[in-house]
């Protein structure tokens, strides 16, 4: 757990680079109220998304569906995430993973939020999801590595693809690929902190401010200016979460 000096001094660093929102999302019923007092306690330059992971889905009790649902009532809470599948690890099982994930996705849209959805080998069944429910539903397909055609799918059901530091890797031809069709209004820029930190931080704890690392590779990609990838990418987060002109504050 990070002190309140700890995550004052990330955002700093973030501020530091330009970057000066950032989402934090609940994954468990252990994170939830951490990840909402975080946006609470730092509502300048974060806000949070409320849900349960597919790791935990088994654990999405009566009890734990009342807290997300109260959770979404908070003005910070911008988001129903990270929900999704994830059938690499399996920590819960698919019935339940796939139970976790429709309710979901079904409170995003009776609240009128975007959702933040994690794909893990199951690409399948999520799409199945994804397709009943758009178009009316809207989100990011969270630090997505599927194949370019399945990342034009997302943007057929009316999401964002989320890219990664993955995108920086030595070997992540794969990614590269998958972005390559894609415009810069299709696609959020994203760390996946504490995870996937990119080059030249790999081997580091992942944090806000390595994210223009990530936009810095896709103008490379894209063979456009850097500036322009860090505007697109505020422009879809801000619609994406429905966040003011105000917001963040200066």
């Amino acid at each position: 757990m990070f002190s309140s000096e700890e995550i004052g001094e990330v955002l700093s660093r973030a501020a530091a680079v330009g970057v000066r929102g950032v989402l934090v999302p609940a994954t468990s019923p252990d994170d939830l109220d951490t990840a909402v007092g975080i946006a609470r306690d730092f509502s300048s330059s974060v806000v949070a998304a409320a849900g349960i992971h597919p790791h935990d889905a088994q654990k999405l009790d009566a009890e734990t569906k009342r807290r997300v649902e109260k959770a979404l009532d908070d003005p910070r809470v911008v988001a129903v995430g990270e929900i999704g599948l994830d059938y690499h690890y399996m920590n819960s099982p698919r019935e339940d993973q796939i139970a976790a994930l429709e309710w979901q996705l079904d409170l995003a849209l009776e609240a009128d939020l975007p959702v933040v959805l994690h794909n893990r080998d199951s690409w399948d069944d999520l799409e199945v999801a994804l397709a009943a429910r758009c178009p009316g539903l809207r989100g990011v397909a969270h630090s997505f590595t599927e194949s370019p055609e399945r990342a034009l799918r997302v943007i057929e059901l009316g999401l964002v693809v989320g890219i990664s530091g993955m995108v920086t890797f030595k070997n992540a031809d794969n990614i590269r690929l998958m972005a390559e069709p894609l415009t810069p209004d299709q696609v959020m820029v994203e760390t996946d902190s504490p995870f996937l930190a990119p080059v030249p931080h790999r081997g580091q704890r992942n944090e806000p401010s390595f994210v223009i690392e990530v936009g810095r590779r896709l103008a490379e990609l894209w063979g456009r200016d850097e500036s322009d990838i860090a505007a697109a990418s505020t422009a879809v987060f801000r619609g994406l979460f429905g966040l003011s002109g105000e917001w963040p504050e200066a």
